[in-house]
């Protein structure tokens, strides 16, 4: 009797555990149990989010600075309340109707694109941190004579300020070093890293009439004067951008310009026989006139389809759950980041690329201007 006893538990236990593994194999069963609209609402509040990771800011300091460079304050009781009970952030209508609106939520934060559906699985990508103290032992001398013209660093009459929150970030092609990986793209080095890009547009910009106030600081070196790292660095373009601002009441275009860390035929597309190197407007929606900047983008993104279809990978979107959120963008309406190419993109492309959007930016300076004139 005991045997038999012992059999049919054994048999259960096994049952059991063949039922376990199923369901841990078998992710659509999962959803089936655990999903809950509830906790889904929670989880991808941001008013909520930023609330516990607030909470858990008080006991890590770096954390705290984090959020501060993020520009999160602590939300009011009666906000975080309305939202954790109706799912309704406030002061954002777009919950709203994300609320009421089937199928509205998944296209209110997201991409705009133009072009294939294959770009969907091309999203930007962001090259992991550079090993600081690597980059920092870097003879920066090279950059004190580029070789692609020096704009001017005093312009008082700058319409354009062209900065690189990432300096950093380099294009394979472009270094020293053929056994480099690409997880380790970086340099000081402004002949090869996005700084290049940045230099040629603002030449091309010059050449067209266009003032231009390039900023070429060595961030990586800057923030380690400060004892900061590069989860800090739009903490320190934004005091770029707003000394800038301070100084000079023309600009009215501030481009942050990044490079991709997707491979060459991600970034990269031939347009009459011309290589160019694929451009990618980032729009940061952590902040209420968000719309701002995704209207400017639009109109940039617009122009370059006209001209050059397939030149630009579109518009997307990022809110806080993806990274800074804003990016200096609440600053100013015609404020933008810009993926210029990828790791692999070589010189004569960032090149030709640089012209079509010195080119589309110019236009957009002159129909601006005529606007105001108008006025």
């Amino acid at each position: 009797m005991k045997i038999k006893y012992h059999i049919i538990t054994y048999i259960i236990c096994v049952c059991l555990i063949f039922l376990l593994v199923s369901f841990i194999s078998v992710s659509n069963k999962q959803n089936g149990v655990f999903h809950f609209a509830a906790i889904n609402e929670l989880t991808e509040s941001d008013l909520i989010s930023e609330s516990l990771v607030l909470l858990m800011s008080s006991e890590i300091p770096q954390l705290k600075q984090n959020l501060n460079e993020n520009n999160i304050n602590s939300p009011d009781f009666s906000s975080l309340m309305f939202a954790f009970t109706s799912g309704i952030t406030p002061k954002n209508f777009t919950s709203l109707l994300e609320l009421e609106l089937p199928g509205m939520k998944s296209f209110s934060n997201g991409v705009h694109l133009q072009g294939s559906d294959s770009e969907l699985t091309a999203m930007p990508v962001e090259s992991p941190p550079p090993d600081f103290d690597k980059l920092l032992k870097e003879d920066g001398s090279d950059n004190q004579s580029e070789q692609e013209g020096e704009t001017t660093q005093e312009t008082s009459d700058a319409e354009v300020f062209i900065y690189h929150s990432h300096a950093w970030e380099a294009f394979l092609p472009l270094l020293d070093d053929e056994e480099k990986k690409p997880s380790e793209a970086s340099s000081t080095n402004n002949k090869e890293n996005i700084v290049l890009a940045g230099s040629m547009l603002a030449d091309q910009l010059e050449k067209r009439g266009v003032n231009t106030l390039h900023d070429k600081t060595n961030v990586t070196a800057s923030l380690n004067e400060k004892g900061w790292g590069p989860g800090n660095s739009y903490e320190f373009s934004r005091q770029s951008v707003k000394e800038v601002m301070s100084s000079n009441d023309n600009v009215s275009y501030f481009i942050d310009i990044h490079r991709d860390a997707l491979r060459k035929d991600q970034t990269t597309v031939t347009i009459d026989g011309k290589d160019y190197a694929k451009l990618f407007f980032i729009v940061g929606v952590g902040h209420e006139d968000y719309e701002k900047n995704l209207k400017f983008a639009k109109e940039l993104n617009n122009q370059i389809e006209a001209k050059y279809p397939g030149l630009s990978k579109g518009i997307y979107e990022k809110s806080k759950s993806e990274g800074n959120g804003v990016y200096n963008q609440d600053i100013s309406g015609r404020s933008l980041l810009i993926e210029f190419g990828g790791i692999d993109n070589n010189r004569e492309e960032l090149s030709n690329t640089a012209e079509v959007m010195a080119e589309v930016l110019s236009e957009h300076q002159k129909d601006a201007e005529k606007v105001n004139n108008t006025d």
